[in-house]
């Protein structure tokens, strides 16, 4: 039999949802998310600032086990003042839920004819370079546009073939296994995070691309390349600048996003003294901004 689980969903205002989440987690809630209900502004935190006010009008999901009377949870979040009004419940079977889930990651295409295939796709026969991949822990499976900006822009590089490559803030490792894919020799991806480091090292492997390192920044070589590419937040890669620019050999090319659309002129003030730059290019509310680095 597939196991299912209940999944519970209640409206709360902001100032709500803390409060509503430990209520649930005390309630043997086996994970707790939050999401918008009439705002799509994103909401991230960049390193060394307070965490994002929440959207003012949310939604709580949470799912228990299957066996788990949800009208006694609803009784008990009450008798502690939590708001239920506008509940919902639905028992999730796993096979509806793998299918939902399956259904929204199919074969993409990017420049340079690079595809990105979950597991569970047969590669399309006219495919040239084939990353295989699952959305996983790690981010980045190309689906979200500051991925397909980057990956569109590797397949764009000619001097990609014989290059040395650093993928700066790794994630899932797909921008490191598509430099491997398309030419590059000496690909090394960085992460911050030892688990983003072992799930993208996993992930090359599966690409067969074992030659391509995962590292902390401690053991980052002492080297330049011929690309860097870095798809994190703003706060970090204006911090980040100077070091990144002295990463880049001279002639070298540099990739970075993350960026919100407004906040694309900020970084081409930052990496201005050392790069020239191109036009920053668009997707949705995301920017990438890309150019030389000069003698």
């Amino acid at each position: 039999m597939s196991e299912a689980w209940l999944k519970l969903r209640l409206p709360a205002a902001d100032h709500e949802v803390e409060p509503l989440e430990d209520a649930l987690l005390d309630q043997g809630a086996l994970s707790v998310s939050v999401s918008a209900r009439d705002d799509t502004t994103p909401r991230f935190q960049t390193p060394g600032e307070p965490e994002p006010a929440l959207w003012a009008n949310c939604e709580i999901e949470a799912l228990f086990e299957v066996s788990t009377d949800p009208l006694a949870v609803l009784a008990a979040l009450a008798a502690d003042a939590h708001p239920v009004a506008g509940a919902h419940y639905e028992v999730l079977a796993e096979r509806d839920w793998q299918q939902n889930f399956r259904q929204q990651f199919s074969p993409r295409r990017f420049a340079g004819d690079l595809w990105v295939v979950p597991t569970w796709h047969e590669p399309p026969a006219e495919a040239r370079h084939i990353i295989t991949l699952d959305p996983g822990m790690a981010f980045g499976t190309g689906t979200h546009p500051t991925t397909g900006l980057c990956l569109d822009w590797l397949g764009q590089l000619p001097e990609l073939v014989g290059a040395s490559v650093l993928d700066y803030g790794c994630g899932s490792g797909i921008l490191a296994i598509a430099a491997a894919r398309l030419g590059a020799t000496r690909v090394i991806g960085l992460d911050i995070d030892p688990e983003a480091c072992r799930v993208a090292r996993e992930n090359a492997q599966q690409n067969g691309c074992e030659f391509i390192e995962m590292v902390l920044p401690a053991a980052l070589p002492a080297d330049q390349f011929d690309v860097l590419v870095a798809n994190i937040l703003l706060n970090p890669l204006l911090a980040l600048a100077s070091q990144l620019a002295d990463l880049v050999k001279p002639g070298g090319q540099i990739g970075l996003s993350g960026l919100l659309a407004e906040q694309a002129d900020f970084a081409l003030a930052a990496y201005a003294p050392w790069f020239d730059l191109n036009p920053p290019q668009y997707r949705e509310e995301w920017a990438f901004v890309g150019g030389r680095r000069r003698p």
